[in-house]
């Protein structure tokens, strides 16, 4: 994401969208009754001919729904226009503008919240795209971990013959080992990767990763998983190398600190909170060290929930406790979800816990 020009006086943000990354982001910030202005696209009829046609124009909308599916390219913010060219009489009107990677958008509030605004520059730094390979003699899977949560997009069952029984063993390997280092060398260039992660249980990911060096200018990691395939992904994530790329992945710190809450919530239950009212209460007193909230409570049909949430993040945000926003259509999100959609884990011991 990129900052092209901030006047908070006015209240006026304009942002360019530089990844999928970015629109899950604007989601997460993007209001009802923001207003936003973008390029799109509006069907216009021509009362002198009764024909109709789809117009290039800028637009700007009164938000009433923001809609985002994981994964998708896509951000769809639908509203009433209160600003657009005059001639075509579209003041007042419904309209939805699709946001997707490369567009600019203006998002103009009244008043931004110090939280919200460190929540998007979180995002303005590009971070590393990371694709995990798991692979071994019977399956591949080719991963990326986004900040949305990790997409496998490219499984393989190889139905390699015995060693035992194929003299033609070591070509048919050869023609494995190139199939998927060609797949990796795609997925890698279409979704502009910047580090792989190759792994496995034996000399397999070896011979992989150095097929990939060979075609691709890209730093190039092996590491060892018990298996291939997509288990062989989840077990990578897990190694302290995929830590170590992709630790600064928010879904990645989340999961680490999911794991924590649910050993402390076991071993010493007094130090985390669950539910939106214990962490509430929690963060108004400063006892908050970090907490996990599913995206979807900032959107919530209850003004009271809502703006319940919104207190709870400026609270935080002043007394340094750190908050971590997951999707909620995530693996990790659906767990959090069995918590009542936020949890903390706290500095001290209070009354609350």
């Amino acid at each position: 994401m990129r900052i092209i020009e901030e006047d908070l006086k006015r209240g006026f943000l304009k942002i360019q969208c530089e990844t999928l990354d970015d629109l899950w982001v604007l989601y997460n910030v993007i209001r009802e009754g923001d207003i936003i202005y973008a390029k799109t696209t509006r069907e216009v009829k021509f009362h002198e001919s009764g024909e109709s046609s789809r117009i290039p124009m800028v637009l700007g909308i009164s938000v009433k729904r923001v809609e985002f599916q994981q994964f998708t390219d896509k951000l769809r913010v639908s509203g009433i226009i209160v600003d657009g060219p005059q001639e075509f009489s579209v003041r007042g009107k419904h309209h939805t503008i699709a946001i997707g990677v490369g567009d600019v958008i203006v998002i103009i509030r009244e008043k931004w919240n110090e939280y919200e605004l460190a929540f998007i520059k979180k995002f303005t730094t590009r971070r590393p795209r990371v694709a995990v390979v798991a692979v071994d003699y019977d399956e591949a899977c080719i991963a990326l971990i986004l900040e949305q949560g990790v997409k496998n997009v490219w499984d393989y069952v190889s139905n390699l013959p015995s060693k035992a029984y194929s003299v033609d063993h070591e070509s048919i390997l050869k023609n494995y080992v190139s199939h998927v280092a060609n797949s990796v060398i795609e997925i890698a260039r279409r979704e502009r990767v910047d580090v792989i992660v190759v792994a496995g249980p034996g000399e397999l990911k070896d011979r992989v990763a150095g097929a990939i060096r060979e075609s691709l200018g890209l730093p190039v990691y092996v590491d060892f998983t018990s298996s291939g395939g997509c288990h062989g992904v989840r077990e990578a994530l897990n190694r302290d190398i995929v830590k170590k790329i992709s630790g600064e992945f928010l879904l990645i710190k989340a999961r680490g600190v999911f794991e924590l809450f649910k050993e402390l919530l076991s071993r010493d239950p007094s130090m985390v909170v669950y539910g939106l009212e214990d962490v509430f209460s929690a963060c108004q007193i400063g006892a908050v060290k970090i907490a996990l909230i599913v995206d979807d409570m900032l959107k919530s049909s209850s003004d009271e929930e809502r703006g319940k949430i919104y207190e709870l993040l400026k609270s935080a945000y002043e007394r340094g406790s750190e908050v971590i926003i997951i999707p909620s259509k995530s693996e990790l999100g659906l767990e959090v979800q069995g918590f009542g959609g936020v949890i903390g884990i706290l500095r001290f011991k209070t009354q609350i816990s």
